[in-house]
């Protein structure tokens, strides 16, 4: 069930306490929309621990695709969470971050671990929720930014109280760099790189990318679109006519595939972890998704495909004529100045990189010690992620957008600004357009995701000054947390 466990993009804002029910949650605790009111209801269905009552409450109030697809999972996934937490009762309501979005911030009956809950609900059907761990409350400072214009020292301040903060609890783990203009207004990093030898993070320290390399692959297409090799509205079947599955090639264009309304669907599934050698150039991917029925009409509907990025790496390759690792070293890497910046494999020895620390599957609620994420990585980063770099490097890559050393001004903007709306905010060609900060234009990419050891964001303020860059060997939200808190406080420093 991989979406339940992906991105999770929340602010951590403390809200009223409620006191904590043993039963009946929906009829003891206020809710203030109906996705809190469908989120009780579902813990309440947690704690009764009936699979039959969990099973219609499922086909009752989840999306159609869920009631499909995932009822067993959804279902398994309720027995799980009250097996591991004895119950859950309710701490807390946080504020949600965006329309649809249910926070619950709870605790575990047996050794009374804070747990978090983050419910999505679409057209008034649930359609995703994460349970993820969360700490104790007393004295935290997540919410707690000063409201207003401060001075250059307060803010450095600022930054810097929440970020340790954030690390102190073993929340975050991984460099914090922001900018303002071309100089740095903040950088640091916090905990271990390497645990078992007590290597620190260091500024330089390389961070798995996660989804950050879409915008690289987005920057290559223009690229190529821009010496006029291709166009967005070409179909596959024009400029990959070997693809293997040519009815789905002809119906499925490039700027379907850049903004994940193709329809195709994932390459991370068990095979790739049990043979991770056999996936080390971009085709070896094919198998795992070219003969999968389209996931709906392209064009017709928004949906993650992180397939639909390994076919425009391909595209690129055949195109270019290079291999897609050769192509953005040549064209993106170099003339951005990123020399710390690449697709390692993962037996190869690279100076300076972190080892990333996740609470996996088999710990539902995220309350186990952290793991190395090793046995879950891919062999090789690919056009779709799992690159690596450093946050000096991505401060790079935003100066060389924003000076136009890579696309012309107009197919800057073509790629950077958002086509399609997904999940509250809006989706461009391997770049998100977040509008959530305030009246500030921020666009960027988020890497990696829950139960992963890998947590990469990247935002610039289109239309202001700053540009904010928080990687994380931990597991979102903790890096995502911290950085879109960053932003918050930031947008309400600009004139």
């Amino acid at each position: 069930m991989k979406k339940i466990f992906r991105d999770l993009i929340g602010v951590l804002a403390m809200f009223a306490l409620f006191a904590g029910a043993e039963n009946n949650f929906a009829q003891s605790v206020p809710a203030r929309s109906e996705t809190e009111t469908l989120a009780i209801q579902m813990l309440a269905l947690i704690n009764g621990g009936d699979p039959a009552a969990a099973r219609e409450f499922v086909r009752s109030h989840f999306s159609e695709r869920s009631q499909q697809s995932l009822t067993d999972e959804i279902v398994a996934l309720f027995q799980k969470i009250k097996l591991q937490s004895g119950g859950l009762d309710i701490v807390k309501v946080l504020p949600p971050e965006m329309r649809g979005q249910a926070n619950l911030l709870l605790r575990t009956r047996k050794e009374k671990h804070f747990v978090r809950l983050v419910v999505f609900t679409r057209d008034g059907k649930l359609t995703d929720f994460f349970p993820l761990a969360a700490t104790d409350p007393k004295g935290d400072i997540s919410n707690d930014w000063p409201g207003g214009k401060v001075s250059y020292f307060r803010m450095r301040h600022e930054i810097d109280r929440h970020a340790d903060f954030a690390a102190s609890r073993d929340l975050f783990s991984g460099v914090v760099l922001v900018a303002q203009g071309t100089h740095i207004l903040f950088q640091k990093a916090y905990g271990m790189a390497e645990k078992s030898f007590q290597s620190p993070n260091r500024l330089d320290t390389k961070f798995n990318l996660g989804s950050l390399d879409k915008m690289f692959t987005g920057v290559a297409i223009a690229q190529l679109v821009a010496e006029h090799k291709l166009s967005f509205n070409d179909t596959l079947a024009t400029v990959l006519p070997d693809y293997p599955n040519s009815a789905i090639a002809a119906k499925v264009t490039i700027h379907q595939l850049l903004t994940h309304t193709s329809g195709l669907g994932e390459v991370l599934k068990p095979e790739m972890r049990e043979k991770k050698k056999k996936y080390a150039a971009l085709r070896d991917y094919f198998p795992l998704f070219v003969n999968d029925p389209l996931q709906f009409e392209p064009g017709s509907k928004w949906r993650y495909s992180n397939a639909g990025y390994i076919v425009l790496g391909v595209v690129i390759e055949k195109i270019s004529g290079q291999s897609y690792f050769d192509y953005v070293r040549q064209h993106i890497l170099v003339p951005a100045g990123m020399k710390d910046t690449g697709c390692f494999e993962l037996d190869q020895v690279v100076p300076n990189l972190a080892v990333g620390y996740g609470r996996f599957e088999d710990d539902i609620l995220g309350i186990g010690p952290r793991r190395n994420n090793g046995v879950f990585l891919g062999y090789k980063g690919n056009s779709a992620g799992g690159g690596y770099s450093t946050a000096p490097d991505l401060l790079r890559f935003a100066r060389a957008l924003r000076e136009h050393r890579l696309l012309s001004p107009e197919l800057t903007e073509k790629v950077t600004a958002g086509k399609v709306p997904a999940t509250g905010d809006w989706y461009g060609y391997g770049f998100w357009q977040w509008q959530r900060f305030g009246h500030s234009d921020v666009r960027g990419n988020s890497g990696g995701g829950a139960n992963s050891g890998i947590d990469s964001e990247f935002q610039i303020f289109w239309n202001g000054p700053y540009t904010v860059i928080v990687m994380s060997n931990y597991d979102a939200p903790g890096g995502t947390t911290l950085a879109r808190a960053i932003s918050h406080f930031l947008s309400r420093q600009i004139p």
